[in-house]
């Protein structure tokens, strides 16, 4: 009987140790990057313990995106961050490190964007060393962080930069330190308002003014007074966000400026005063189809009529600006013209930002896309897309048959770029009008995207029917031919960032990619064995460069 319990507890003890000796060596495999193999051994291990081993699995998922971002190759660096982040690693530093070491501005601008969200101490350290990176943009979107927390570094980091580029940059900087808001940093931010270049000088007026700095009204009342018509708008303007009460003549006789702009600017200023009779005067400019008027009615009540009837210039800008701010109003009528800049066609218009002179105003152009403008291409249509989602959007605070109207549009048009955001639209709006379109389209022939997102919604939403079967039948067929690639995103400079930060450089998958992403997510945050296996067999047999994805993917689901 001894002799039995012996062997028992010896081939107890051999079964253990050889499963030891698997783990050990799955995670050499992957460290090795060789990943079929250890997937390959692990799925043996897996047998012989009858479960899913959890901690290994996060151990090996981990481990490819360690690898990933130490990859050479671009494309891997990003897919690897993204998976990064999709993991919501509690400790992503070590990866982070490497994405600011990276020699890709790309890279090393998505890891200062994920930084920026962890708001710690090392995360912190981690921005402060970016801002030795040799790329200046990179430094400007490390500085902009620094600044936004606040950080004890932040005004002597910024102001030494500053130093080291022309003067004519340093536009950029008056937001920082505005937004800094230290002693030291007001200090710099009083110097750059009087700056030999106007565009500084603006600059720094007008964010004095967006981050409340009343302490510094008797500068930009004199300022007010310059005879330079561009200082006079920002000023104008400045004087109307701080609700400077005391300053009402000054914005009077400016009100009744030559410059259009500074003229408008200040009305605007009086009418947040208190002044609504500095309505009638920006009316008449809009209706002489001043383009900052137009846009500035978006924020102005009683003008609906006006931008109705602009709808039908011959003008194409004032079309567009006009059916921007009637859809702001959440009135109907703009659908009349929506449809001409919302749906993409044969003209290939892209839309671009224009600011005016004081940069106190922001309206809207449409110009030809991509064949005349080929150096700005990737700028102007990530500009555009955005603002093409932003009115697409906007459309949902319009009454429920507009918005369906809309929706429809969008489907029968085939707006690829704009399938993803309208699908999440209707998902969340959960009417029976929007459900009946969602189910129309997940039947939709000759046009696979947008019928497997209807799908991907009506799965997400636990409607019956065939919807889970369809999603695993086309992940699978799709994870062979399907890589990660990323849009571009919309550039620094861009007024559309400027509004609120310095930058939306986010890791924006295309929209087969996408699809793809999010069918894996939706099958996996069942949170079953099904769903883990359905994320492994991606791994094995996906494409290689889905892996990262699909790692941070199952690590969240185990989590």
């Amino acid at each position: 009987m001894g002799f039995f319990n012996t062997s028992l507890i010896l081939l107890v003890f051999c079964s253990v140790h050889l499963q030891s000796f698997e783990k050990e060596h799955v995670t050499y495999l992957m460290q090795s990057q060789e990943v079929e193999g250890a997937l390959e051994l692990y799925e043996t291990y897996k047998k012989e313990i009858g479960r899913h081993d959890f901690e290994i699995l996060v151990q090996m998922c981990s481990i490819i995106l360690k690898n990933g971002i130490k990859s050479p190759d671009l494309t891997t660096q990003l897919s690897s961050l993204y998976g990064t982040s999709v993991a919501s690693l509690h400790s992503p530093l070590d990866i982070l490190e490497q994405g600011i070491k990276s020699q890709n501005i790309e890279t090393q601008m998505a890891s200062i964007q994920m930084l920026a969200r962890l708001h710690d101490d090392q995360g912190d350290d981690l921005i402060t060393k970016a801002m030795a990176s040799p790329f200046l943009m990179v430094r400007m979107e490390a500085g902009y962080y620094l600044a936004e927390r606040k950080h004890r570094k932040a005004t002597g980091h910024l102001e030494a930069l500053m130093y080291k580029i022309p003067q004519d940059f340093w536009f950029y900087f008056p937001q920082f330190f505005a937004l800094v808001g230290t002693y030291e940093a007001i200090e710099v931010l009083k110097k750059l308002m009087e700056n030999p270049f106007a565009i500084t000088r603006i600059e720094s007026i007008l964010n004095a003014a967006r981050f409340g700095r009343d302490d510094l009204l008797p500068r930009i009342r004199a300022h007010a007074t310059h005879s330079n018509p561009d200082e006079q708008e920002a000023a104008g303007a400045a004087l109307g966000m701080l609700k400077d009460s005391p300053s009402i003549s000054k914005l009077e006789r400016l009100s009744k400026s030559s410059y259009p702009c500074v003229k408008l600017a200040a009305l605007r200023s009086l009418y947040h005063l208190g002044n609504t009779k500095a309505l009638l005067p920006i009316f008449n400019l809009a209706q002489n189809e001043d383009l900052y008027a137009l846009a500035l009615l978006a924020d102005l009540p009683g003008a609906e009529e006006i931008l109705a009837e602009k709808q039908r210039s011959p003008e194409i800008n004032v079309r567009l600006n006009a059916t921007i701010s009637l859809l702001a109003r959440r009135d109907p009528r703009c659908i009349q013209t929506l449809y001409e800049f919302l749906l993409s066609d044969s003209k290939d218009l892209g839309f671009q930002p224009a600011t005016s002179p004081g940069h106190s105003m922001m309206a809207w152009k449409a110009i030809p896309l991509l064949p005349q403008y080929p150096k700005h291409a990737p700028d102007l249509s990530a500009i555009t897309l955005q603002l093409r989602q932003h009115m697409l959007s906007s459309t949902l605070e319009l009454p429920e048959d507009t918005f369906l109207s809309v929706a429809r549009k969008v489907f029968e048009h085939k707006q690829l770029e704009l399938i993803p955001l309208l699908v999440q639209l209707l998902e969340n709006h959960g009417t029976e009008g929007a459900l009946q379109m969602l189910r129309k389209n997940a039947e939709l022939a000759g046009a696979p995207l947008i019928r497997m997102y209807c799908n991907l919604a009506l799965f997400r939403l636990k409607e019956v029917g065939p919807y889970e079967k369809r999603l695993k039948d086309w992940t699978k067929e799709a994870q062979k031919l399907e890589m990660i690639k990323f849009r571009s995103s919309t550039p620094l400079a861009s007024p559309l960032n400027m509004q609120k930060g310095l930058s939306t450089y986010e890791l924006t998958p295309e929209e087969s990619t996408r699809l793809l992403l999010e069918c894996y997510e939706a099958l996996s945050d069942q949170h079953d064995e099904q769903g883990i296996e359905i994320l492994l067999q991606g791994l094995r047999e996906g494409h290689p460069k889905n892996r990262y994805a699909l790692a941070g993917l199952l690590i969240r689901t185990l989590q």
